[in-house]
C-alpha cells in the first residue's frame, strides 16, 4: 500500500443535516445498527450509542437544507492525529508524571496520582485554549448521499 493511498483514505459516516448557516452545516451522525451487536462497542468512541453532532465548514453550505442525508468524512491521517492528541499524549503525560513523582521525587502514591491527574488536566486545559487553532486543522468534508 502506498503512502499516498493511506493519506487519502478517510473515515466516512452518514448523517442528517440539523441546521445550516452561511458557511457551516451541522450534521447529526446516525447510529449504526451494527454497533449494538459489535463486541468492541464499549471501547469505540466514534460509534457509541449517542448521536454525534459535527460542525462542517463549507463554502457550499447553501446546497444543503435541514433534513438532508449527507456523508461526512475526514482523512484517516487527521483521524489518527486526533486520536494522538486526545488520547495518546495525555496518557503518556499521565504515566510520566506518575513515574517521576513516585520514583524520582519519592512522593506518596496518593500525591503522585493527584499530580499525574493535575498534569493531565493542565494538558486538556491547554488543548481547550488552542481549540481555534485545532479547529482549522481538522477539516471535515461533506457530500450528498
Amino acid at each position: 500500500m502506498s503512502k499516498r493511498y493511506v493519506s487519502e483514505s478517510c473515515s466516512e459516516q452518514v448523517g442528517t443535516v440539523l441546521k445550516v448557516e452561511a458557511d457551516k452545516v451541522w450534521v447529526v451522525i446516525e447510529q449504526k445498527s451494527a454497533c449494538a451487536s459489535c463486541h468492541a462497542r464499549g471501547a469505540c468512541s466514534s460509534f457509541d450509542k449517542k448521536d454525534k453532532e459535527i460542525e462542517v465548514r463549507t463554502e457550499k453550505a447553501a446546497e444543503y437544507k435541514q433534513g438532508d442525508k449527507v456523508k461526512v468524512s475526514i482523512s484517516t491521517k487527521l483521524g489518527l492525529k486526533a486520536v494522538v492528541i486526545a488520547f495518546i499524549i495525555p496518557f503518556v503525560l499521565l504515566l510520566i508524571a506518575l513515574i517521576l513523582s513516585l520514583n524520582v521525587v519519592n512522593l506518596s502514591e496518593a500525591l503522585s496520582c493527584l499530580i499525574a491527574l493535575l498534569v493531565t488536566a493542565v494538558y486538556y486545559f491547554i488543548l481547550f485554549k488552542q481549540k481555534d487553532k485545532l479547529y482549522k486543522q481538522f477539516v471535515f468534508k461533506i457530500s450528498h448521499c
